[in-house]
This record gives C-alpha cells, sequence and structure tokens, in this order.
C-alpha cells in the first residue's frame, strides 16, 4: 500500500475526529422556555461525552497508526497489527457516531412514546454545531473504514 495514502489518510482522520471533538466540546446554548432559562452542554448527554472521549482516543491511536504505518512499510509482520488497530478505531468511531446520533435525533424529534419534547426549537446554535461535529465524526468513521480496507488488503498480500 502507498505510504503517501497512508499517511494522508491517517492525517486527514485525525483532523476530522479533533474537529468533532473540539466543535462537541465547546458546544452549549442557554435557552429561555416559557421564562425559564436552561442551558444545553455536550456534558449532559452521555452519548456526547462518549462522543468526545472517542474522538480523542482515535486520534490518539490514528496518531500511533501514522508511526506504524510507516515502520510497516519496511517490516511485513507488522501489517497484521496496523489491521487490527485500524479496524479497532474503525470500530469505536462507528460506535460513537451511532450512539451520539441517536442521542441528535432525540434532541431534534423528541420522543412521543416517552414524553420526551425536542429542544433544536429552541437552542438551535446547540444543535447546528452539534450536527456539524456528527458530520465531522462520520467522515473520521468514513476515512478510517476505507484505511482498514487498504490495510486488509495489504494484509492479505503479504
Amino acid at each position: 500500500m502507498n505510504l503517501a495514502v497512508q499517511v494522508s489518510m491517517r492525517v486527514l482522520a485525525i483532523g476530522t475526529a479533533l474537529a468533532s471533538m473540539g466543535l462537541m466540546i465547546t458546544n452549549h446554548e442557554v435557552a429561555s422556555v416559557y421564562g425559564i432559562a436552561f442551558e444545553a452542554k455536550y456534558s449532559d448527554s452521555s452519548a456526547f461525552r462518549y462522543l468526545v472521549y472517542a474522538d480523542i482516543a482515535i486520534s490518539a491511536l490514528t496518531l500511533f497508526t501514522l508511526v506504524w504505518a510507516c515502520l510497516a512499510v519496511r517490516k511485513r509482520g507488522l501489517v497484521f497489527a496496523l489491521f487490527f488497530f485500524d479496524l479497532l478505531a474503525t470500530l469505536t468511531a462507528m460506535s460513537a457516531f451511532s450512539a451520539a446520533t441517536s442521542e441528535g435525533y432525540i434532541g431534534k424529534y423528541g420522543n412521543t412514546h416517552a414524553g420526551w419534547l425536542p429542544i433544536c426549537g429552541y437552542v438551535h446554535g446547540y444543535c447546528n454545531r452539534g450536527t456539524l461535529s456528527l458530520a465531522f465524526s462520520f467522515a473520521s468513521f468514513l476515512l478510517l473504514f476505507i484505511l482498514t480496507v487498504l490495510t486488509a488488503s495489504a494484509a492479505r498480500h503479504h
């Protein structure tokens, strides 16, 4: 597998994961509903906190695999380990994105069966930043998925 492709995709994956994390960490808004003020912030949601922690772990792991990929070019036996780490990062990204997306869906549309009302009508900026964070998270997942397929193919050929 081409080292330039490896490096560029890993750097992009790190960048998108960090962008997702940064947007989510700084995401908060205060609104007033029927004269009662409330604050919407990412830390109130366990799924959003999980996304932030997962983005940190994905960035660190992908940085580690960036170095590992450079070594794997020289030593053939390291390619399978690279595949394993890529798979781990991909699965983490997928689970965090899925959990945060389900939480975002409830925030946007509510859940009438559980009696949860949508909040995005009151905190537009919060929901928009959350959506943008999820878009970066999904981009990170896609990049990691493609990397996993590429390293699986490379491991098969060695």
